[in-house]
């Protein structure tokens, strides 16, 4: 018996590790980029980090506390690497509340993410043509489902401010705030439609990339 729970439970966690994986969830958070018109940006973050495949595989009961113990410190010293988290505390279940602060600039063909590429929350995308693309990242109804299944929670506020050229956004409202524009994204639960946000730089045509004087 137990030989074969030493078995099962890491498969177990490397199956849902599989099913959603490279995946951080956010809850109970503030998030925000301030988007300069010529591409300077500034990235934070306040709130809680939920590793989704531990938090659902402790939820189901389908790996050991010693095991989970073992994933979310390996988790927690995966994320001190980047020094842009300013505080990390973790809360056990594969949930850590974090500080990130991060600043910039992106150049005519860049890409900035958050958490990282291989788990993204959030990415900012610069095209050759001006444009500046801010995504966030969607959950497909049948992750979401389950994930509010396993009792996880997705819920808090997203904003960006910036003085440059709006072309497209999905944002819950907009408010002005000292000659910049606000738009603000409240998201509810893990249905809610993710951030969708495209900028274009000053100075930048997208007929090729033609810069103004």
């Amino acid at each position: 018996m137990t030989s074969a729970r030493k078995i099962l439970v890491p498969f177990a966690s490397l199956l849902l590790l599989t099913v959603l994986a490279a995946c951080y969830l956010p809850n109970h958070f503030k998030s925000e980029i301030r988007l300069g018109a010529n591409g300077d940006y500034a990235i934070s973050f306040y709130g809680d980090l939920i590793w989704a495949p531990l938090y659902r595989a402790i939820a189901q009961g389908k790996i050991s506390p010693e095991d989970a113990a073992k994933e979310n410190a390996a988790i927690e010293a995966d994320l001190r690497r980047d020094p842009a988290f300013k505080s990390i505390e973790p809360l056990g279940q594969g949930r850590f509340k974090v500080a990130y602060e991060r600043q910039g600039h992106l150049g005519l063909n860049d890409m900035v993410t958050f958490v990282r590429r291989n788990a993204i929350i959030l990415e900012l995308t610069s095209k050759p043509d001006g444009r500046i693309i801010v995504n966030g990242n969607t959950l497909r109804p049948g992750d979401a489902q389950s994930l509010t299944s396993a009792g996880m929670n997705v819920q808090g506020q997203f904003r960006i401010i910036t003085n440059g050229l709006v072309k497209e956004q999905n944002a819950s409202s907009i408010r002005n705030y000292d000659g910049y524009l606000v738009y603000i994204w409240d998201i509810e639960n893990a249905f809610s439609p993710a951030p969708h946000f495209v900028m274009q730089r000053e100075g930048v045509f997208p007929q090729g990339g033609k810069t103004s004087h």
